[in-house]
């Protein structure tokens, strides 16, 4: 039986108001302001780095991998629209096992917001594959390997060595599903959290 295993990103303070920006937003009303979204945990077995040089809304730390995703000074993501930020990771196999799926999930938390209101921050979000947006609900969701049109996960699998990227998307269109959100709640008010889940041979 295969293994599963994940890796944390804690967007907190706001990431989904600000962390990615270089995005193709339509239906456009205004720009949000936020903070970042911050990597708090890694894994040995992956390895996530820029897809751009000169990392574009990537910060990253001494060795080159994602730190930090961050917006800039002039944008953020946009009320009342969808806000894509495509291919902007690199999902990289550093083990000596070929990735069997990568999926994502997200996990809202707060001490002050209802539960309904964190349901619909967590469908606001999810993982994109070139122009794909992913259903971004864990192992219930879609594989990225499986959907991604990147050659080199043609075979579905990640081979040791290589590398897949990944985009996130934020849906504030209020009429459109998963989600019905018009605008995010004040940045300070909840934590959201990125897992990367990747599925492995047992063993």
């Amino acid at each position: 039986m295969p293994t599963r295993r994940q890796m944390l990103f804690v967007m907190g303070n706001g990431f989904v108001l600000s962390g990615l920006s270089g995005s193709s937003a339509s239906l456009a009303t205004e720009s949000s302001s936020g903070a970042s979204f911050r990597v708090v945990a890694d894994a040995d077995d992956i390895e996530l780095t820029p897809t751009n040089d000169r990392p574009v809304y990537v910060q990253t730390d001494a060795d080159g991998f994602v730190s930090e995703f961050t917006l800039g000074d002039d944008g953020g993501v946009n009320t009342r629209a969808i806000t894509r930020f495509e291919d902007i990771v690199q999902i990289t196999n550093v083990s000596t096992d070929a990735v069997e799926g990568v999926y994502f999930s997200f996990d809202a938390t707060s001490d002050s917001l209802s539960g309904e209101t964190l349901d619909a921050i967590e469908a606001a979000m999810q993982a994109t594959a070139a122009d794909r947006t992913l259903e971004s609900t864990g192992l219930s969701g879609d594989d990225l390997l499986a959907v991604s049109p990147n050659a080199t996960v043609a075979d579905g699998e990640l081979e040791p060595g290589e590398s897949v990227p990944f985009g996130l998307q934020v849906d504030l269109a209020p009429s459109s599903e998963p989600g019905h959100l018009e605008d995010l709640p004040p940045s300070d008010d909840y934590e959201l959290t990125l897992r990367v889940h990747t599925v492995w041979p047992d063993g």
